[in-house]
């Protein structure tokens, strides 16, 4: 006699592993963990002005590789990135479209490529297309970087960072609590997620435009409040604690600047003399083709 089988049933395994969250700090031992906050801020900072003043499309495409492999080499995995890219590259998609159709301009001088399904009254503008993919780029990048950024830097250490500069533990701690509230914000709306479909209301019951408002209302609500109340718990902690009572404050943990950020931090600021500034003539510079000289002529 054969025994009867039990059917498997597949059930989803809800992963609440940190390094899904968008902006959250990652301990590790990759050589930017190891670098102190401020280097890290100085190059992010250099870097989003490097990227802004780039016009070729074939040179921010290479400083999006670069940038991935950046990503990697700070001990990220490639699952974890593109998890964290899912909505901006579904942005930067719309961003692209709409920035093609509607574009600012309107002038017949410029180019046309094509008429989309023929018709006249739908052209495709070469400029409108150049800025549509430089921003969408732009976008990618900076994005990128940032996670990149929070992914190896402590808040914590970066709070101590810049009060050795002296600037006040006040306004230090208020941007260490904006930013550590961003990955909470993402952690509440998944328990909250998880506490919906446990009472079977989960996204795989909306079927109606009435039911995806109720679905809505009913996440960011709760969110919301979920958010307001730990603010609140989190200021009266800090006035229990006596907080902003004195001008300074000692800490018991020294973040150095070591030897190497000297190094680093020397050969950012020369890349950036050299791409920007133009302070070092006797070395060329790079010209980068045009990418519709490569397809269409």
């Amino acid at each position: 006699m054969t025994k009867n089988k039990k059917p498997k049933i597949k059930r989803k395994q809800f992963n609440l592993d940190k390094t899904r969250d968008l902006f959250s700090y990652v301990p590790n031992n990759s050589f930017l963990h190891k670098l102190n906050p401020l280097s890290k801020l100085f190059f992010l900072i250099l870097f989003t002005i490097f990227v802004l003043s780039i016009e070729s499309l074939i040179f921010l495409s290479i400083v999006f590789v670069l940038t991935f492999f950046l990503a990697l080499s700070s001990k990220m995995s490639i699952k974890s990135i593109f998890y964290k890219f899912k909505w901006i590259l579904i942005l930067s998609l719309f961003s692209i479209i709409l920035n093609i159709f509607f574009n600012a301009i309107p002038s017949e001088e410029s180019q046309i490529l094509f008429y989309l399904f023929n018709l006249t009254f739908l052209p495709i503008r070469r400029l409108a297309v150049y800025y549509a993919l430089r921003n969408a780029l732009w976008i990618l990048i900076l994005f990128l970087s940032a996670i990149i950024f929070t992914h190896t830097t402590s808040m914590k250490d970066f709070v101590y960072a810049l009060m050795k500069t002296g600037v006040s533990y006040k306004y230090s701690f208020a941007f260490m609590v904006g930013l550590r509230y961003i990955p909470l914000i993402q952690q509440e709306a998944r328990t909250i997620g998880l506490a919906q479909r446990a009472r079977g209301f989960g996204r795989e019951k909306v079927n109606t435009i009435k039911k995806a408002y109720n679905f809505i209302k009913e996440r960011l609500i709760t969110i919301l409040v979920s958010i307001l109340r730990k603010g609140d718990i989190t200021s009266i902690s800090m006035e229990n604690r006596c907080f902003g009572l004195y001008k300074t404050r000692t800490n018991l943990i020294e973040i150095p600047f070591k030897k190497k950020d000297v190094i680093f931090v020397l050969t950012i600021g020369a890349f950036f003399m050299y791409y920007l500034l133009s302070l070092i003539y006797f070395i060329p510079s790079i010209q980068f083709p045009s990418l519709y000289s490569l397809f269409f002529t």
